[in-house]
């Protein structure tokens, strides 16, 4: 079955060379956000239990564990995506130190905007759901339901990781991934 979709997807390229670069990646970044979403749900079950409380500017106050799955998880997502994306959607050939630091600033923006937004938008969907807090933050450990927790985490990672698939998209495209 995994081959027959496949050999339509490859169909689908050569017929339509002009969305190739759109289809590439949205596949190889979907399998960097998938690895960004995976890594965030094991962390964050894995440090659950550190629950101190941390308040550093973007990120909000939240549970230390959180803070550490979101940016693990985040660093990996962006690094997949960099590399599948660079080498197969783009095939890029300009100067990929200087494509990797304008990459990384880049990501450092979404990041920092990401957690304007994602920690608030998660909250909020929790507590819209009928989600009760025992604690001080919000985190896995303090919800009463941590499985409404974490569906509201994806709810939101969701929701933010469409606009950040948009801007990443036409930054490598037109400034990060060009052709010499």
């Amino acid at each position: 079955m995994l081959q027959n979709v496949k050999e339509k997807i490859e169909t689908y390229i050569k017929e339509h060379p002009k969305q190739k670069e759109g289809i590439l990646f949205y596949l190889y970044s979907s399998v960097a956000g998938f690895t960004q979403v995976v890594v965030h749900l094991i962390l964050d079950l894995l440090l659950k239990h550190l629950v101190t409380p941390v308040n550093i500017w973007p990120f909000g106050r939240q549970a230390l564990g959180t803070f550490i799955a979101f940016l693990i998880s985040n660093i990996v997502g962006k690094t997949v995506s960099f590399i599948m994306n660079r080498k197969k959607t783009f095939e890029a050939t300009g100067n990929v130190a200087l494509s990797a630091v304008g990459y990384f600033v880049m990501c450092v923006l979404l990041i920092i905007a990401e957690s304007i937004v994602g920690a608030p938008l998660q909250n909020w969907c929790y507590r819209v759901l009928g989600g009760k807090v025992h604690g001080a933050v919000l985190s896995t450990l303090s919800a009463e339901n941590p499985v409404l927790y974490q569906i509201c985490a994806l709810i939101s990672q969701g929701i933010y990781g469409t606009v950040d698939w948009i801007i990443v998209f036409f930054m490598d495209k037109y400034v990060f991934m060009r052709k010499k």
